[in-house]
């Protein structure tokens, strides 16, 4: 018989059962997969002083020269063994940091800052121990109307309707004032002065002599003499008392139209009054004007009839209800301000003329809006920033934009926020000094890296790179070369001083000297300088301005360095590895001190010379 020979299986094996010959089965895939899987993963190697230099081939390290160690994978079968190192900070020195271990200020060690897994950036995260001591406390935000309340200033005036001037109509000579001082108090009634006046007597004795040849009943004669007399304003009682007496008094006695105070006396005893001239002003106090000076950014919202409430301050404080009754059409020149006259009454004479008085105007501006407390806002510049807290424990800086002021301390939200979130309104300067650390720590690393790899890549090839084929210049091509780096050297030292108009008057400059050197060098075109072949920008803004100056500053600066004109000219040329647009950017001056164009007054000397 002819044998064959059998071939060995897993699910052949003596003994075992299927369940068993199973789960072996499994077991042996999966080790499988699991080298698969190593073998595949490549090995990465470090610097055991410098953790962020990962490379995919063993060698030196770019920055101390040390020899490159291997990196073991986890069980997860990622590259790195150990948390990623963030930064280095002094222990003792908390603002105090580092992008490579070393020794802080005092001599105590860096310790390593590790990154935290799937870490939001932007978000703080503070336990709770350290959130009590710190006293921070939250407030929601709400919805409500946005009233808006100003205050200001007003005066107590005399109102106009009550100043009466007490003259005569008939020529006379005062022999007796009863009222002999300014700021007498008078009532109607009151004598006031007595007068003696041969018209006013003449007209008194035709009268009596009318009365004694027509008798009581009167005829012509008498309504004609008793006419004179009313024209003369002689009082009903004195005329009755002529009726009665047939008797005329050489002098009368003028009294008192109405109340009042005395506020100007015109007349002395024995001085001769002419018709129509002024004797007295009184003025009636009973009801007063406040004039209240309203600003022009306030005018939208006073308008005639609305509600006002006037402080008074005068003794015990008072609060007197109003309306404004008159809005002054125009604005005075001097003070940006327009008057808004209340009428109010002053039946005990609290509200004196000349007084200053606060004057309290309510306007409602929106029915709903999103209102956050005051205390929540930090306020820097033209920037408004609140701290969220977080469902999770963490605080998040939103940046706002705010509206009017409203009653119970609260600021009207047009934008940045929403009603039921919430915020922090105690202790948020804390946080905001974190925020700010560790934006500047971020920044650094940045930098750092950026350096890092620079000096690890190899040079690369194109037009763009510091291995381009540098621009040859000729005599001629090199006056416009220095023409127009000149040009743009007023251009930076204007952005430098936040000078947005400067840099702009200085345009003209910089397009003629662009355009005559790219028409003497075509090839230079297709560099860095292509987006400018047509013209520089018109900026709108510092911001715009300075990301057009980084790139056109960079490239020109690029090709003095090429061609020496720092040195032959005597210029200082400087680089900023945090320019917008371009990353590292480069400018030139002639002034030895920097001066850093690309950000001014905020990082002014950020940056350093370069030969």
């Amino acid at each position: 018989m002819r044998t064959t020979k059998s071939r060995f299986s897993l699910f052949d094996l003596p003994g075992l059962p299927t369940w068993a010959k199973g789960l072996f089965l499994f077991l042996v895939l999966a080790a499988l997969s699991v080298a698969i899987v190593h073998a595949a993963e490549p090995q990465l190697y470090t610097c055991g002083m410098h953790p962020q230099i990962i490379k995919e081939e063993p060698g030196d390290c770019p920055i101390c020269g040390m020899k490159l160690t291997p990196i073991r994978s986890n069980s997860g079968g990622k590259a790195s063994g150990a948390p990623k190192i963030k930064y280095y900070q002094s222990s003792m020195i908390p603002g105090e940091v580092s992008p490579k271990p070393g020794k802080d200020s005092m001599g105590m060690d860096l310790v390593p800052v590790y990154a935290e897994a799937n870490s939001d950036a932007a978000a703080i995260h503070i336990d709770p121990v350290t959130i009590q001591r710190m006293n921070l406390k939250t407030g929601l935000v709400t919805r409500g109307p946005v009233i808006r309340e100003f205050r200001t200033v007003g005066s107590v005036v005399y109102d106009e309707t009550g100043l009466r001037d007490i003259t005569t109509k008939y020529e006379g000579w005062i022999e007796k004032l009863y009222v002999n001082t300014t700021w007498a108090t008078v009532r109607a009634g009151d004598p006031l002065f007595e007068i003696y006046s041969p018209d006013l007597y003449n007209a008194g004795l035709n009268y009596v002599v009318a009365l004694r040849s027509e008798g009581t009943t009167g005829g012509s004669i008498t309504r004609s003499a008793l006419t004179r007399l009313q024209l003369f304003d002689v009082p009903a009682a004195i005329i009755a008392q002529l009726q009665s007496t047939l008797e005329v008094p050489r002098t009368f006695v003028f009294r008192a139209p109405s109340n009042g105070v005395v506020i100007e006396k015109m007349a002395l005893a024995g001085q001769m009054m002419k018709p129509g001239e002024r004797i007295f002003r009184l003025a009636d106090l009973s009801q007063v004007w406040i004039e209240a000076q309203i600003y022009e950014q306030d005018l939208p919202f006073v308008q005639v009839g609305q509600d006002a409430t006037v402080h008074v301050s005068y003794g015990s404080e008072k609060i007197i209800q109003g309306q404004v009754d008159l809005l002054l059409p125009q604005v005075e020149d001097q003070t940006r301000t327009t008057t808004a006259r209340i009428v109010l009454p002053n039946p005990d004479g609290t509200l004196r003329p000349g007084m200053y008085v606060d004057v309290r105007f309510n306007a409602q501006i929106a029915t709903d809006a999103v209102l956050v407390p005051d205390l929540a806002v930090l306020r820097s510049g033209e920037h408004n920033t609140v701290f969220l807290a977080n469902d999770d424990g963490s605080f998040e800086p939103r940046e706002v934009k705010l509206g009017a002021r409203t009653q119970g301390n609260l600021y009207q939200v047009l934008d940045g926020l929403a009603g039921g979130e919430r915020v922090v309104t105690s202790g948020q300067f804390m946080l905001d000094s974190e925020s700010q650390l560790r934006d500047a720590i971020q920044k650094m690393l940045r930098t750092s890296a950026a350096k890092t790899t620079e000096r690890a890549m190899p040079p690369a090839t194109d037009n763009t790179s510091g291995d381009r084929e540098k621009t040859m210049l000729t005599p001629d091509t090199s006056e416009l070369l220095k023409t127009l780096a000149f040009a743009t050297i007023d251009g930076g030292d204007a952005l430098a001083l936040d000078d947005l108009a400067g840099y702009q008057n200085n345009l003209p400059a910089m397009r003629r000297a662009l355009s005559a050197f790219l028409q003497a060098h075509p090839r230079v075109a297709a560099g860095p300088l292509a987006g400018f072949i047509r013209n520089i920008p018109e900026p709108i803004d510092l911001a715009t301005a300075r990301q057009d100056f980084a790139i056109l500053s960079t490239a020109i600066a690029d090709l003095a360095r090429e061609n020496h004109l720092h040195h032959t000219e005597g210029l200082h040329l400087f680089e900023c590895p945090m320019a917008p647009q371009v990353g590292t950017g480069r400018w030139l001056q002639r002034e030895a001190e920097l001066r850093n164009p690309f950000f001014g007054s905020d990082m002014l000397t950020c940056g350093e010379e370069i030969p």
